[in-house]
């Protein structure tokens, strides 16, 4: 009988955190965080990473784990997260895996193959001299030529997955949309090795959406300005994931004197929103969930989790 993983998934503000520590104190577990920004040391408020008050002396993995100047891939991600999970099952312990990387959550759910991920410096700098010199939708016409499939999937504006897609047809046997629909082949034929349980905390939008404002302005309270302060003054390169990071760069107009802080709060409320429904949609669209009714308190969560999984 293959071992269960629970994963707690949803949009950001969704009460994820709290409801897999609470899971995690009653059938013995310890959380592996799927989250892109919380591996980085430093981004803390806002990425809300978890504090050791609110973690309850439950085992985290996965956390501060990189630089900021640091690479890291999804690939990366799946590597290390399947070690902590064997790592986790070999104490005598339960998994949970927490977080709201949608990306993250499939590579480990689906098994997905990086065997022919490639890396070309050289064409991606090009690229995005192109996009500077001409625009995002110069660019993104390149690659609606190549891959008109990958294409239909990515924004215009969306200029690292642009590129990244134009990046595989260049460098790769296979344009992306044709490795996607053979991953997808493999993934529904494919005996995994553990039984992935994923739930996902669904809210009606609007309570979403103010919970998100909430949050927030209690980021800003504790102090998000500053440290996005302090990625701003590394002076890091645009491209750098961590000057892409919602909770930072809507900051860096009022650090550099071309708008408000209230404006700039605002937009980080509004740009935290957006993100959450894009989180909603791959969570749905991508992945088979439980649906956990947002409404119910944590306790009621963690019990239904409990009885449906008999722990």
């Amino acid at each position: 009988m293959k071992q269960k993983v629970i994963c707690i998934v949803g949009p950001t503000a969704s009460g994820k955190t709290g409801l897999a520590i609470e899971l995690a104190k009653k059938i013995n577990a310890e959380i592996i965080s799927a989250d892109s920004m919380q591996i980085y040391k430093g981004l803390n408020i806002g990425t809300a990473k978890v504090t050791s008050k609110e973690a309850q002396g439950i085992k985290h993995h996965l956390i501060d784990i990189c630089d900021i100047t640091d690479k890291f891939s999804v690939a990366d991600f799946k590597s290390l997260c399947y070690d902590k999970i064997d790592e986790i099952f070999s104490k005598g312990k339960n998994v949970i895996i927490c977080g709201g990387t949608g990306l993250y959550i499939s590579a480990i759910v689906d098994n997905m193959n990086f065997t022919e991920e490639v890396v070309d410096e050289e064409y991606r700098k090009y690229l995005e001299n192109l996009a500077h010199e001409n625009s995002n939708e110069y660019v993104y016409n390149m690659l609606k030529e190549i891959d008109i499939k990958s294409a239909e999937t990515i924004h215009p504006n969306n200029l690292k997955r642009v590129i990244r897609a134009l990046e595989i047809a260049k460098n790769s046997s296979k344009i992306k949309s044709i490795h996607m629909e053979e991953e997808k082949q493999r993934i529904e034929n494919k005996d995994f090795k553990y039984d992935f349980l994923v739930y996902y905390i669904d809210h009606d939008r609007d309570y979403l959406y103010e919970r998100i404002n909430k949050r927030v302005d209690l980021m800003v309270e504790d102090g998000v300005v500053d440290e996005a302060l302090k990625v701003y003054n590394m002076n890091l390169n645009k491209e750098n994931t961590c000057m892409q990071a919602i909770g930072y760069k809507e900051f860096f107009p009022y650090f550099g004197g071309e708008d408000t802080l209230k404006n700039c709060i605002l937009k980080l409320k509004q740009e935290t929103r957006r993100y959450a429904k894009r989180q909603m949609t791959w969570f749905k669209n991508k992945l088979n969930i439980i649906y956990l009714d947002g409404k119910k308190g944590i306790d009621e969560l963690t019990n239904e989790i409990i009885e449906s999984q008999n722990y």
